[in-house]
């Protein structure tokens, strides 16, 4: 019985191994390894936005406010996770000076912004988010005296995809820091704000 099924179990082996012609019926699978790779987009953008800005000081609390100005931006979007972004910001008209006895525009003021920022993103179809981190400068003109700061600047912002349309809005913080050049008081701290709503396309 014992010499039985030790020869049925040879010839088992047998006929898997040899049946074809000598051919393995049963072939090794090499596994293979699935490396993910990042999509490369190269899509340059221009934009055109409607912004909010503002510079405000704590020491007296007082507000330069322009409620209307555009952006224009142009863009290079080097993956689907990263682009690279330049801003430029400037009001439309006289700008809002307000304290808290003071209520008035400025004849022949401005508030304007020059930025270049990276772009990390993430996208879900339709809805994505993205941050900005780079160095611009400020430059806010009274009507009478130009005031101007250079540093790091950074924000937020959403997209939304509508028939084939880019619609961005984005909160930058174009300043934070004391005195902004002679504007304030050395120990005043100081802070320069831009919202901002707008359209881009890519090509």
């Amino acid at each position: 019985m014992k010499i039985t099924l030790a020869l049925s179990a040879l010839l088992l082996s047998s006929t898997f191994t040899f049946a074809g012609g000598g051919k393995n019926l049963v072939k090794a699978v090499e596994p293979v390894l699935a490396i993910p790779t990042l999509e490369v987009v190269k899509d340059y953008y221009v934009g055109v936005g409607y912004s909010c800005a503002q510079v405000t000081g704590d020491n007296p609390d007082q507000e330069f406010l322009a409620m209307g100005a555009i952006s224009v931006d142009v863009g290079y979007q080097i993956n689907e996770f990263l682009a690279v972004e330049a801003r430029y910001t400037r009001s439309l008209s006289d700008i809002n000076y307000k304290t808290w006895n003071t209520d008035r525009d400025l004849d022949g003021s401005s508030l304007s912004n020059l930025g270049i920022y990276l772009k990390p993103q993430y996208n879900f179809e339709a809805f994505g988010l993205y941050g900005l981190l780079g160095y611009g400068q400020v430059k806010l003109d009274n009507g009478e005296n130009t005031f101007t700061e250079n540093g790091l600047q950074y924000g937020l912002g959403t997209t939304f995809t509508v028939l084939g349309t880019n619609i961005f809005l984005d909160y930058r913080r174009l300043y934070d820091g004391e005195g902004f050049d002679t504007l304030a008081s050395e120990n005043q701290d100081v802070a320069a704000n831009s919202y901002t709503l707008g359209v881009n396309y890519l090509f």
